[in-house]
């Protein structure tokens, strides 16, 4: 009879301990976190020179451990929820969906089936309804929660595919007749999906955008038309609830009318965008969200969930189920009642799924959507402040701005040519991000270097945004100071 190996489990009383000490450390980052730079500024060595250790072989005391764990974060981590991080689309964790996510962890849950964890697919399927509403899509919450908005566009595409595939009778091997519409400013991951789904190259049609970067109607048009007469399949078109880049949003309404007029599969990339619809301002999304085929969008992003929880929305369950159920003994569901023999893998990539939906649960429960609504639309006026104080100084110039995120630059007094002034705003970002006062991003829009700012944090007030006016008119004064006049 084998003798039993040293336990990995442990005592109770000692889980407690150990949690309130990690607790407490939690909450000393978080109380810190407004004082500390956004980011701190290192090598790739000194950071190596932090983490890096052979392989462990004996054990090490697990308060010892816990305490390494938040080291080289406290040092060297990005501090999302910092009310100056202006530079990606990336939330500030919300403090209770902190929590839910740790207990989310302990129960560790795995979302294959409803035979798998009966309560916390539930949960899921409701949050799943929750989001459909929030958003206005209207498809009775069916879809699934991810890791983010690509692993979202990359199953809505899939589905768009399958369709397109069957619609036209085509063997999976001439995939390459098929054809993909997207904006020129869409999401990368848009371009990645159609590479993973074996669509050709020369197939993936990057239509032109107008001078406020949104999908031009009549080019889709032209393009849709000329494949149709050259033989091809046209499949999908994807249009953005809120780019990336500049947050522009696409003509949603006119872009359902070109793929209800030629059968193409709508797809729309909200991940980003898509909680807007909730603000009276931009409800007019709703109707359009209501005409589509998919929604993809992120709780990480804009509903202020922690990483990672993503979100892709069907209209049509059939056509999930068609894309991705597939037959193994090792699967097989037994159950007969319809509620009881769901299965998540039907309708997604995934088998083995984490349960995401409770720290998304948890946020929406303790504020209520009214309260998550003024927060969106508390980023909005934040944004909009921002643009006035651009526009009402002299040395600032503005180059894109809508939903929560604002593209500007500086402009010296002396007449410079692009290249310099590319030059001086990118030394003023990257002394900013040196500094860590203030985190943003850089976008180059139509050739010009431009500081990027998107605000998706609940922390994030005027002054804030008062402060990076100044610190940015600083920087400039400073580095143009010597330029002739």
């Amino acid at each position: 009879m084998p003798n039993d190996p040293p336990s990995l489990d442990m005592d109770v009383w000692e889980f407690r301990r150990l949690g309130h000490q990690l607790i407490e450390q939690m909450a000393q980052a978080l109380a810190a976190e407004h004082q500390e730079p956004v980011m701190q500024p290192a090598s790739g060595q000194e950071i190596l020179d932090l983490v890096d250790e052979d392989l462990p072989r004996h054990t090490t005391p697990p308060e010892q451990v816990l305490a390494q764990c938040s080291d080289p974060l406290l040092q060297f981590g990005r501090r999302n929820g910092h009310p100056r991080f202006f530079g990606y689309v990336c939330g500030s964790a919300e403090p209770v969906a902190i929590l839910a996510d740790a207990l989310a962890t302990a129960f560790n849950q795995n979302l294959t089936a409803w035979r798998s964890s009966p309560a916390a697919v539930e949960i899921e399927r409701l949050v799943l309804r929750w989001l459909d509403q929030m958003v206005g899509f209207g498809g009775d919450g069916h879809g699934m929660l991810v890791s983010g908005g690509s692993a979202a566009n990359l199953q809505a595409l899939t589905c768009a595919v399958y369709q397109a595939q069957e619609r036209a009778s085509l063997p999976t091997g001439a995939r390459h007749q098929l054809t993909l519409y997207l904006s020129k400013e869409a999401h990368l991951s848009m371009i990645k999906a159609a590479r993973l789904l074996g669509l050709a190259e020369e197939h993936i049609r990057l239509v032109d955008v107008d001078d406020q970067r949104r999908l031009r109607i009549e080019d889709l048009r032209h393009k849709v038309a000329a494949d149709l007469d050259a033989g091809l399949v046209p499949a999908a078109v994807c249009a953005s609830a809120g780019t990336s880049n500049t947050g522009t949003i696409d003509g949603l309404d006119e872009i359902a009318e070109v793929a209800t007029e030629f059968g193409l599969w709508y797809h729309i990339d909200g991940a980003y965008g898509a909680p807007a619809a909730m603000v009276p301002e931009y409800r007019w999304m709703a109707r359009a969200f209501a005409r589509a085929d998919s929604l993809s969008l992120d709780p990480h992003k804009w509903l202020y969930a922690p990483l990672d929880s993503g979100c892709v929305l069907y209209r049509d369950a059939s056509e999930s189920q068609r894309a991705f159920a597939l037959d193994s003994e090792y699967i097989a569901v037994t159950q007969t009642e319809a509620r009881e023999s769901f299965a998540f893998f039907n309708h997604g990539a995934e088998l083995s799924r984490r349960f995401r939906a409770l720290k998304i649960w948890a946020t929406v429960k303790t504020h209520g959507v009214d309260r998550l609504t003024q927060a969106i639309a508390h980023n909005i006026e934040l944004r909009r402040h921002l643009d006035d104080r651009i526009a009402g100084h002299p040395r600032l110039e503005l180059l894109g701005s809508e939903l929560s995120i604002s593209c500007f630059r500086y402009r010296p007094a002396a007449t410079l040519d692009n290249d310099a002034l590319n030059a001086i705003n990118r030394r003023i970002l990257e002394t900013l991000v040196a500094e860590g006062r203030v985190l943003m991003s850089p976008t180059t829009l139509d050739g010009r270097y431009a500081l990027r700012v998107c605000i998706v944090n609940f922390r994030t007030r005027a002054h804030d945004i008062n402060l990076l006016i100044d610190e940015v008119v600083r920087l400039g004064t400073s580095f143009s100071a010597n330029l002739p006049a």
